[in-house]
């Protein structure tokens, strides 16, 4: 009995089920890219609300806590509409000048922020020793991403000194 074998088997891919492969994954990764960077700038702005609303806190709690006039105050680079795009820093009014001044202790500074992150609000913001604001007007600030109409957070700073951090949907 003889038996009948056919050709070579062939393994692998074929040149056209690669190139189909290729281009399943180039429209897959045309979706996937744009979300991602929009994913990641959502992000920085969320870590920057977090970090400005906790230096808040900080700075109630330790004018409470030293019984001096602690503020917070952005730093150099700032424009109109991006105030503290040069990051910020808190200080303990150690001289009893009423405002932060190089005789101020620095208890804690920021980084600038990314370009394309915006903090808008007034400088300094001020706590008294009773962890009251200095000057008794609710204080608003804005954290959102620089593109026109992108979403943020207002973290607004109520006289008694607690803030509250609302979503915004577009930008003010």
């Amino acid at each position: 009995m003889q038996s009948v074998t056919s050709g070579p088997t062939q393994r692998g891919f074929t040149l056209i089920e690669l190139m189909v492969t290729l281009a399943v994954m180039v429209v897959l990764m045309a979706v996937a890219v744009p979300s991602m960077t929009d994913f990641a700038a959502n992000n920085r702005v969320t870590a920057t609300k977090s970090a400005f609303a906790s230096t808040v806190a900080l700075a109630r709690t330790e004018a409470a806590r030293s019984g001096l006039q602690v503020f917070i105050k952005a730093g150099t680079g700032g424009v109109a509409g991006n105030e503290f795009a040069g990051g910020w820093a808190v200080y303990a009014d150690t001289n009893g000048s009423g405002a932060p001044d190089s005789g101020d202790e620095v208890l804690r500074s920021f980084a600038a922020l990314p370009s394309d992150i915006r903090l808008e609000g007034i400088s300094p913001l001020g706590f008294l020793p009773t962890g009251y604001l200095v000057g008794g007007n609710t204080m608003d600030y804005t954290v959102c991403r620089s593109v026109t109409g992108s979403a943020g957070f207002k973290v607004s700073v109520v006289p008694s000194g607690t803030s509250t951090s609302p979503e915004l949907t577009t930008r003010p």
